[in-house]
């Protein structure tokens, strides 16, 4: 009986790791899937008069792996129209606060805070909860963003690579990719 007990404990507890490895391979794979959705290239090539000017711009996520209390700090867009201050405990829990810009236009700005909010690997994942009571859910990835521009493929001008956290964001018929630059 005593075998018996130990072989039991034995195939449940390999049942409960291998759970947590199948888990950690999901949020690895959502990692990656998420910075190719973040991904995005653009060429357009307008001619007039015999002149014509080129304008390429490719923008790459790679996503960026750390000890989970390496992720806490201030996260914002380049233009301060998204803001993110996260806190996240080394178990991988997280607390934040911030707001997003819901009308490019006149710049409106809405509060959330993070509910239920756990990192795992590069992906952050948690609902955002507004300050008029509406919540959604919240997937993002800490990633470093290269942007790289030029005139075309074939001739790039700049390079440059910069560590945040990328989400994108959707709202009925639009869909916007946002990028926010780790601060400190």
């Amino acid at each position: 009986m005593t075998m018996f007990r130990i072989l039991l404990l034995a195939v449940v507890l390999f049942c409960v790791a291998s759970t947590g490895a199948v888990y950690a391979q999901d949020a690895g794979q959502r990692a990656r899937d998420l910075a190719t959705a973040l991904d995005k290239t653009k060429y357009k090539k307008k001619e007039k008069r015999g002149f014509a000017i080129e304008m390429y711009i490719d923008i790459k996520n790679e996503p960026v792996v750390r000890n989970a209390a390496a992720y806490s700090g201030l996260y914002q867009s380049d233009g301060s129209d998204f803001r993110l201050q996260l806190d996240v405990s080394a178990d991988g829990s997280a607390t934040g606060s911030g707001y997003d810009s819901l009308n490019f236009s006149n710049g409106q700005k809405v509060n959330f805070t993070l509910r239920d909010a756990h990192v795992d690997g590069a992906l952050l994942t948690a609902t955002k909860v507004f300050d008029n009571g509406t919540s959604e859910k919240f997937e993002a990835i800490f990633a470093n963003r290269t942007v790289s521009a030029g005139q075309n493929p074939n001739s790039i001008s700049t390079h440059d690579t910069s560590y945040g956290l990328g989400f994108i964001q959707a709202n009925g018929a639009w869909t916007n990719r946002v990028f926010l630059d780790f601060m400190r």
